[in-house]
């Protein structure tokens, strides 16, 4: 059993290596790539750019990709601001990589430019867009109490009433999320909770949202302090979820149909839920 997961810390200036080249950054910019776990194929990318107070950038930027120590690049255009949480503006876009390797987002502000660098690996270390997913027995309300399911200060009985291999069996769309809101260091696991307790409300026997956990001991590990201490749960183990929140959009046949790694807004959820034809009305 893993002892350890790895929790990304978003302070947006823990994600990646920026251009500090006093000449083509004479403003001192940064840009930071959110998504850690990026392979070859489509993947839905964050990043961020701060001045050199660690301000939000959201106007006047242009965006390039290229791979890492290579001349040619190609324009990004198409993305769209997101808010997040903690009043952030976060960048979203979806690129397709052709190779594995290092590849470099660019950013273009004024006079200065930054970049962010991006691992591409040939395969995820999770569930993959296209995926069948494995049954299996998430924690529930049928199994344990409330607070021994969730760390969330007020959680929604909804989130918990199915295991995942039961609401496999279903065959109605699945939003798989893992986080632990109590514990999170990232400061996006309860704002995640909450926009999907939003969906709940408005999908009612539409949609299944489950809520996993990432810590099966996570009373212990909250009293004791000490992350060495937690056991994950199983499907945080079978599913490779290596940062917090996760979040997979299963379809009625168990098919991933996207994956949100970091906090994703009810808007983008309901937009892909209109994709596999569930409407909240």
């Amino acid at each position: 059993m893993i002892k350890k997961i790895l929790l990304i810390v978003f302070i947006f200036f823990s994600c990646s290596n920026e251009s500090n080249n006093i000449e083509s950054n004479p403003e001192n910019i940064s840009l930071f790539v959110i998504t850690e776990d990026i392979a070859v194929g489509e993947n839905r990318v964050l990043f961020t750019v701060l001045d050199k107070e660690g301000n939000n950038i959201s106007q006047n930027l242009k965006f390039s990709l290229k791979k890492l120590n290579h001349e040619e690049s190609k324009s990004i255009e198409d993305y769209e601001l997101i808010n997040w949480p903690g009043k952030r503006i976060v960048f979203k876009t979806n690129i397709n990589f052709d190779t594995a390797g290092y590849w470099e987002i660019i950013s273009h502000y004024r006079n200065s430019k930054a970049s962010g660098v991006i691992d591409v690996k040939e395969k995820s270390n999770t569930l993959s867009v296209g995926e069948n997913i494995s049954l299996i027995k998430t924690p529930s309300l049928k199994e344990k109490e409330m607070n021994e399911l969730s760390t969330d200060v007020n959680p929604n009985e909804n989130l918990y009433k199915y295991s995942l291999d039961e609401a496999l069996s279903t065959n109605i769309p699945i939003i798989l999320s893992f986080s632990t809101p109590g514990l999170c260091v990232t400061a996006t696991c309860a704002p995640q909770l909450s926009e999907l307790k939003s969906l709940s409300n408005d999908y009612e026997d539409k949609i299944i949202i489950i809520h996993v956990e990432i810590w099966e001991n996570f009373k212990e590990v909250m009293n004791s302090g000490d992350f060495s201490v937690g056991i994950l749960n199983k499907s945080v183990e079978v599913f490779g979820i290596t940062s917090e929140p996760w979040t997979f959009l299963i379809n009625e046949e168990g098919i991933v149909k996207n994956r949100y790694q970091g906090y994703v807004d009810s808007k983008e959820l309901r937009e892909d839920l209109v994709k596999i034809n569930v409407h909240d009305q």
